[in-house]
């Protein structure tokens, strides 16, 4: 697949997620297969008003590349903006998020409010498009409010020029309830002429191709199941290639969490390596034995130090645990 000039390794690329898509989290998806990573969303109003909290969340580094920086925001003159800015960043490409729920995005109009205005959508995304340049810009959306409106709502958008289109199959009304509808994954791939990205219940490397034979989008697009998981992407990519898919080891889940800890210390500082490491610990050991017990332990402890000797404690003794099986 392609993207404007940018060709992915793999069809298989990390979602955009608020609190979660900061450097560490890019990185080890990167560095684990994904051929694409995307910033969180970025306020185009406080990123054009060079607000240093917004330009801390649009903060890339160049081992992360190709990286995609997304927008949200609702005023086509505002989001010029923050895209003629985005441009003179080291990123790859440009995204437009028209798919967060939440409603404090959707009362500012930005999110997936622009899919209840068709005409509003378009020109926020002409203005990007145009702002952006020379880069590629996408789109990230859902299926419309309570239903499918994706044939009311898309040809403004690619008229305005996006390079490729990622659908999570939901509809804003069921956030992320009930089951994503990868039919219209498959109708929109039938018909859109820019590639297709398909977003929505890929909880592991063998649904991530499964989605790419069945709805015959481009690529796909992981995002909840890749945390605490960054080997999805390598996973995914080893299945489609039809080769051995070798299950993670306790040591490999206890090395990716320090090294995740350690790329959040050193691109964010000490506080916000703290801050994730207890959201890591969650997520690298869900799932095993006494898991719920160690994060209980380990929760009031109050450094990095601290958090990672109990985790190597806990570590070992599963692998103690392993020996005597």
């Amino acid at each position: 697949m392609q993207i404007g000039e940018i060709i992915l390794e793999t069809p298989f690329v990390a979602a955009p997620m608020a609190g979660v898509s900061h450097p560490a989290f890019r990185l080890m998806a990167r560095r684990l297969g994904a051929s694409v990573v995307y910033t969180e969303m970025v306020s185009a109003a406080g990123f054009s008003r060079c607000r240093k909290k917004v330009y801390g969340t649009a903060r890339v580094f160049p081992e992360e590349r190709p990286v995609g920086l997304q927008l949200f925001g609702a005023d086509p003159e505002v989001m010029h903006l923050a895209a003629v800015k985005a441009a003179g960043l080291e990123i790859d490409l440009v995204d437009i998020n028209m798919g967060c729920p939440v409603r404090k995005v959707r009362r500012q109009g930005a999110g997936s409010a622009l899919l209840d205005d068709p005409v509003r959508a378009a020109e926020v995304t002409a203005a990007v498009v145009e702002g952006a340049r020379p880069l590629p810009v996408t789109v990230k959306l859902r299926l419309g409010y309570d239903r499918d409106r994706l044939e009311e709502i898309l040809p403004g958008i690619l008229e305005a020029g996006v390079a490729a289109v990622a659908l999570h199959a939901r509809t804003v009304k069921q956030g992320y309830a009930g089951r994503a509808d990868w039919r219209a994954i498959a109708r929109l791939a039938e018909w859109c002429p820019v590639p297709v990205i398909g977003n929505g219940d890929v909880r592991s490397g063998r649904d991530a191709v499964r989605m790419l034979a069945e709805t015959g989008c481009a690529a796909v697009m992981i995002g909840r199941a890749s945390q605490g998981d960054p080997w999805i992407f390598r996973r995914a990519a080893l299945r489609l290639a039809g080769r051995e898919v070798p299950p993670v080891s306790l040591a490999e889940r206890q090395a990716a969490l320090w090294e995740h800890v350690e790329l959040a210390r050193r691109y964010g500082g000490e506080g916000h390596a703290l801050h994730f490491l207890r959201k890591f610990m969650m997520w690298y050991t869900r799932g095993l034995p006494g898991a719920s017990a160690f994060r209980r332990s380990a929760g009031p402890l109050q450094s990095v130090d601290e958090l990672w000797r109990a985790s190597q404690e806990y570590f070992d003794s599963l692998a103690r645990r392993e020996m005597v099986a």
